[in-house]
């Protein structure tokens, strides 16, 4: 998600040793973090809210049920259009068998479209330049033609494309392919307070995916917290914004009742350092729902040894294709078995 310019090649197994606290508890008082109080009126309005914006987000063109493809790009010209002979494929309607090219460059990527296409970058009439990546500032150029689109992908040294068809994420789409998202009821005991216990400096790192390809997270410290009874120690990673955290973390309802491990953002007060863990919140990752993604493991660390039974339920897929199953599966046990300290980027030529 970051630039890997200051990348050190290890796993978050080894930040324990190094975690430095900056803030202490509920203002020097030296009791457990306190939330602010939340009506029961607010928590479900939010709550509600929240789910509607992720039914909205599944038929959205460019999210995980439009998804078409993942290729890794060679250095030098990579062909791409609707026609199986070229190095990317992009199924849609209405696309030219020949869009035009990727000019891999190191870590940079060019487009050169095809005379007379009728591509679009960024709603504007295509023309040959540098397309933006996910991790670049104001995130990737969108290229779109007929019902299809793409858009640039940086996973360390790694560089793709990840296409997309709109005509997959339509609402009559989506419902031939999975059930509507199931949630366990609204629970305020599962609204934790924690305390972030910052790094002296926030670290860039190398986190393994599903995909097996690294991606590069900046870890900015880990929370305290004590969770369904259990003290935990999650690593955090930062989120949208200074007072908001990421997490990616599996419970004892993993790969049974929810996917092999859910995502959580959660609030902090940067004063106190207290941090709002609700994992009626919890969500599930874009890899429960395409075979087209690289979705961060959790670390040892956030494998949390109870049930969590708050949050977004397993996808259940209705398309008969059974490939989900034998993915989520292969996932859950990678994240059971834990991921090796040390593990290398997968290098891409």
């Amino acid at each position: 998600m970051h630039s890997s310019r200051t990348l050190r090649r290890r796993w978050i197994a080894t930040l324990p040793v190094v975690v430095v606290a900056v803030a202490v508890v509920a203002a020097c008082s030296g009791d457990a973090p306190k939330l602010p109080e939340l009506s029961t009126d607010s928590h479900t309005l939010a709550w509600t809210a929240w789910k509607t914006s992720r039914a909205t987000w599944l038929i959205t063109p460019g999210r995980p049920l439009s998804y078409s493809g993942l290729h890794w790009l060679r250095q030098g010209a990579n062909t791409i259009g609707g026609d199986s002979s070229n190095a990317v494929r992009l199924p849609g309607r209405n696309v030219p068998k020949t869009l035009g090219a990727l000019i891999r460059e190191g870590p940079n990527v060019r487009f050169e479209p095809a005379a007379g296409v009728a591509a679009t970058i960024d709603s504007q009439p295509a023309v040959a330049g540098h397309l933006r990546a996910d991790v670049d500032s104001g995130g990737a150029s969108r290229v779109e033609v007929g019902s299809a689109g793409f858009r640039i992908m940086r996973r360390v040294d790694s560089v793709g494309v990840r296409t997309w068809d709109a005509d997959r994420s339509t609402a009559d789409a989506a419902a031939k392919t999975i059930l509507p998202l199931t949630y366990y009821p609204l629970d305020p005991s599962w609204r934790v307070a924690g305390t972030l216990m910052r790094l002296s400096k926030p670290d860039t790192l190398a986190v393994p995916t599903s995909a097996g390809i690294p991606e590069v997270h900046i870890v900015v410290g880990q929370v305290k917290a004590t969770v369904g009874g259990k003290p935990v120690m999650l690593i955090a990673f930062t989120g949208n914004g200074p007072t908001d955290l990421y997490f990616t973390f599996s419970d004892e309802t993993s790969g049974d009742e929810t996917y092999g491990f859910r995502f959580l953002h959660a609030a902090v007060d940067t004063l106190t350092n207290v941090v709002a863990l609700d994992f009626n919140f919890a969500y599930n990752p874009d890899c429960a729902f395409s075979g087209f993604t690289t979705c961060p493991l959790p670390p040892t660390e956030n494998r949390i040894p109870v049930r969590i039974p708050a949050g977004e339920k397993i996808v259940q897929h209705v398309d008969g294709d059974t490939t989900h199953v034998a993915r989520a599966n292969a996932l859950t046990a990678k994240v059971k078995a834990g991921v090796p300290a040390g593990a290398k980027a997968s290098v891409k030529p």
